[in-house]
């Protein structure tokens, strides 16, 4: 059944990726770059923020040579299921999982302490991030953007854009949370004030 779920929150996602960048390179004089990882005027991957990290944008629209807009690709609906609460595989993570966005998840994190060590999901990150960006007519299978954590009172939180990565990044990225020594993760779409 997660997997069934997590299939079908990455497909609305996807099939809408496709579409904008089909609907952008009908377009005559316009070439579409999708996926591209955020660099500097020397062409070399920017890396910022806390955990260092690269990041990717959804598409860039050329013509005459020349990058003229940038796309970002949003979902305004989402699928809509009842949460699921379930005991993670490989160790003692308690997941509870809400409706969220394929390309905007966020996770409160429970259980680590103030000095957690986030190398396991800076490299999850970094091992899903994908090196090259993509060919013309493929899409990329990788993560786009990873938030600084945010700590709160009882957890901490990031927000992940999971891009166009496989349902495999994305229980990859559980084992990473119990790499970490957390109890607990709960994921969806949070208001600011709860």
């Amino acid at each position: 059944m997660l997997g069934q779920i997590l299939d079908k929150i990455r497909d609305y996602y996807v099939s809408r990726f496709m579409d904008a960048v089909n609907e952008h390179s009908s377009t005559d004089g316009v070439t579409v770059a999708h996926e591209p990882a955020f660099c500097d005027s020397n062409g070399d991957v920017v890396c910022e923020g806390e955990l260092s990290l690269p990041a990717r944008g959804d598409l860039l629209l050329i013509r005459d040579g020349t990058v003229f807009d940038s796309v970002r690709i949003d979902t305004y609906g989402m699928l809509s299921f009842e949460p699921v609460a379930f005991d993670w595989p490989g160790g003692k993570l308690n997941v509870l999982m809400r409706p969220f966005q394929w390309n905007w998840i966020q996770l409160r994190i429970f259980g680590l302490g103030p000095d957690a060590d986030w190398t396991p999901i800076r490299n999850w990150f970094i091992g899903w991030f994908q090196e090259n960006d993509p060919d013309a007519y493929e899409l990329l299978g990788g993560v786009h953007f990873l938030s600084d954590p945010e700590r709160g009172g009882e957890y901490t939180q990031v927000s992940i854009d999971l891009g166009t990565a496989p349902v495999e990044s994305f229980e990859e990225l559980l084992d990473a949370i119990g790499q970490m020594g957390a109890t607990s993760v709960q994921i969806g779409q949070f208001e600011e004030d709860s």
